[in-house]
């Protein structure tokens, strides 16, 4: 069998232009967070470690072509072969027929370590609901088979990101060859999905193993993909025997798990279990029929017999395949395709991996796949080179989803309890990291103008402009700055860096657990933040970085209110930029502003220079003089940041702005502390209005309260 010509062989000797299109890839798939939107980053907000390293793929712009003949033959032999699968599975945790006769030795079974005597005598609907494999192709064009995927397949979603990059890639030459398109596949696989459960209208969400997981970027975007939630093991619990999701307002049920975690580490209760990332009782729930599991669970042991040597008699003895693929021999010479190097062109080998998906009436496969390149020495079971190809089926007749009909559910108003407190640690952090960019901006700003100022004066200004930037970035202390001068600024500048380079990372955490909630130009977006994070880590920032981080949180937020729905989810979201908002615009009124409201600044003076500057970190100083016209005075510039409700900045505007959430979210404590700060807002009281709004919040929606028994006197 052999690949077919298509325009794209044509455009083999045009290296720059197969370079500019692997840089565009690059920067794609980097919007996606697909590449160091994951790398580096601190401990997030509320104090969870975040460990994950970066893990980005590039994608070479010269696919894999299969012709239809090719591919069709390829996809009968997977969908065979994934129904032959299904057959062992059910034998060796039911009738075990294949170990009584010997063709899979018991002690090879048992030794594997993923034979689990948890799955003997369940009876799931359907034991494999997505299948993948690797295969290889031979130099004489004949197609074997690398390993079974069967536990918990992993590349869906990669295949279906980096074919979403390559349409923007090269969309005039895909047009040409007749690539057969991808997008009915996600409605297969929710398909697929739904008919695991006999729930009028299911419940399904994608059970990830958090940010640290290896392939956690696909498994956000396959969530987005499919529509559904994307949960993690602290968002479910099992309780009479069903699976329930944690959502603000309380437990609901949850009827299909798409597992993104192996067989070892769903279910922490479990023989042989591994990692804390499972739900206790999972397994139980399953076996009562409270939960269905794709895939269920105990596929992993497809994957040990392959690697044992003992798949393919239990295949022939249990369901014999027709249009067999041939077991990979250790000594096949294989096909070299085609890639881009920085130098020219060069050749390598690559492992093809195909999907399916089985609904229980038919096996729906891929169209195409996801090609992943072999460095020199590597077993084609683990690539290493970090090199994916978009597979192309040329011409591939594509069937329509038979979906069953399922009664719209609208799940709007239900919110994991997981996905409220990223949204709102995302936005006190967004609020914090934009605070402390402006202010800084404002600062270097002025000083660059003019540097006498920062001698002048006794370098009373460098010691205000070091107390103002310590006001948004540490544990806050009002009064009078000590005057310490320009080391002081010195260190307070570098001080605020670090603190807007961990803010601006802790805003990402929390961003990329939640992609499904943001509006999908947010990735090229955070994209562009974290390229400018991490040059902050190297220097102190200039005006021109400053700027463009500026332009980034504007635009954040405008996504944020323009292109998010206005429900639960996004008022838990508002509320944490919003009470963030209050506290750092008063901790910057009671450093710039101080002492009393009616005391003369003094023009010219230091006095008057740090009100300018705190008017104009609160993005206010144009709005006090236009209204004013006048040298800036204290009673007029506290009032526009205190009471002012018109200015989207002043603290009156934030309190007003948590009172109608509130009062839409059913949040009682917050509307009667809020109530309270409806007169005269009083500077020093407000800190701990403000502190019992953000206890509240936790307290109420993000803390899970224990209620401990007394076990000796229970005993008693």
């Amino acid at each position: 069998m052999v690949m077919s010509n298509t325009p794209i062989d044509a455009l083999l000797g045009d290296h720059d232009r197969l370079l500019s299109w692997r840089e565009r890839a690059d920067r794609l798939l980097e919007a996606e967070g697909a590449g160091h939107l994951v790398h580096d980053l601190p401990v997030r907000s509320d104090g969870r470690a975040t460990s994950a390293a970066s893990r980005p793929w590039r994608l070479d712009p010269i696919p894999i072509t299969l012709d239809r003949a090719v591919h069709e033959w390829l996809a009968s032999a997977v969908a065979e072969r994934m129904r032959a699968l299904s057959v062992v599975l059910d034998d060796l945790h039911g009738a075990r027929t294949l170990l009584r006769s010997g063709v899979v030795p018991a002690d090879v079974l048992f030794a594997s370590g993923a034979y689990r005597s948890e799955a003997v005598g369940s009876a799931p609907r359907r034991w494999l609901t997505v299948y993948a494999v690797d295969l290889i192709e031979s130099a004489d064009g004949v197609w074997h088979i690398v390993q079974d995927l069967t536990d918990a397949p992993v590349g869906i979603g990669y295949t279906l990101l980096d074919r979403s990059v390559m349409t923007r890639v090269a969309p005039t030459e895909m047009a040409s060859a007749g690539v057969t398109p991808l997008h009915g596949f996600a409605d297969a696989m929710r398909s697929a999905l739904a008919s695991c459960s006999t729930a009028e209208s299911p419940r399904i969400v994608v059970f990830s193993g958090g940010l640290d997981h290896p392939s956690y970027v696909e498994q956000a975007y396959l969530s987005v993909q499919l529509g559904v939630n994307l949960v993690e093991g602290a968002d479910l619990v099992v309780r009479q025997r069903r699976l329930w999701i944690r959502t603000l307002d309380g437990l609901e049920p949850v009827d299909v798990v798409l597992r993104r975690l192996e067989d070892p580490g769903i279910d922490p209760l479990q023989v042989d279990s591994y990692g804390a990332a499972g739900v206790p009782g999972l397994l139980s729930a399953a076996r009562a029929g409270g939960v269905d599991l794709a895939n269920a669970f105990g596929c992993g042991v497809i994957e040990a017999l392959g690697r044992s040597g003992h798949l393919e008699s239990a295949i022939a003895a249990m369901a014999p395949i027709g249009a067999a693929l041939a077991p990979m021999p250790a000594d096949t010479k294989v096909r070299l395709f085609p890639m881009v190097g920085d130098d020219g062109p060069h050749e390598a080998p690559v492992v093809v991996r195909m999907f399916a998906v089985d609904d229980g009436e038919r096996v729906t496969v891929l169209p195409g796949g996801s090609g992943r390149v072999l460095a020199p020495g590597d077993d084609p079971r683990e690539p290493t080179a970090g090199v994916a190809k978009d597979v192309w089926a040329l011409r591939v007749p594509v069937r329509p989803v038979q979906r069953r009909s399922l009664p719209q559910v609208d799940f709007g108003s239900s919110v994991p309890t997981r996905v409220a407190d990223s949204l709102y640690w995302m936005n006190r952090s967004a609020e914090r990291a934009e605070a402390i960019a402006r202010l800084m901006r404002t600062i270097t700003s002025s000083f660059d103008q003019d540097p006498g100022l920062l001698e002048a004066d006794g370098e009373r200004r460098p010691s205000i402009a070091a107390a103002l930037l310590r006001s948004v970035t540490t544990p806050f202390v009002g009064g009078e700055p000590e005057h310490d001068g320009l080391a002081d600024h010195a260190a307070a500048v570098a001080d605020a860096t670090r603190e807007l380079t961990r803010q601006i990372g802790s805003l990402m955490s929390e961003a990329i657990t939640v992609r499904e909630y943001l509006s999908a130009t947010g990735g090229r977006l955070l994209a562009h933040l974290a390229s400018i994070r991490a040059s902050l880590t190297h220097d102190r920032p200039d005006v021109e970085q400053l700027d463009s981080l500026l332009a980034d949180f504007a635009a954040l937020a405008g996504l944020w209110n323009e292109s998010t729905v206005r429900g639960p989810a996004w008022r838990i979201g508002d509320l944490g930029r919003r009470l963030e908002r209050a506290a750092l615009t008063r901790r910057l009124v009671v450093t710039g502003l101080t002492p009393g409201a009616g005391e003369p600044l003094g023009v010219g003076g230091p006095e008057s220079w740090a009100a300018e500057i705190t008017l104009a970190a609160c993005e206010s100083l144009v709005a006090y003089r236009r209204r004013h016209r006048s040298e800036v005075e204290r009673r007029a510039a506290v009032a526009i940041l205190i009471e002012d409700e018109s200015n989207p900045r002043s603290l009156r505007h934030a309190i007003t702005a948590v009172q109608r959430h509130a009062a839409a979210i059913g949040w009682t404590d917050g509307v009667a502390i809020t109530e309270r700060l409806s007169g005269a807002i009083d500077l020093t009281g407000v800190a701990d209005e403000l502190a019992a709004l953000d206890s509240s919040v936790v307290s109420r929606w993000f803390s899970a309260p224990t209620h401990p028994v007394p076990l000796f006197g229970a005993l008693r």
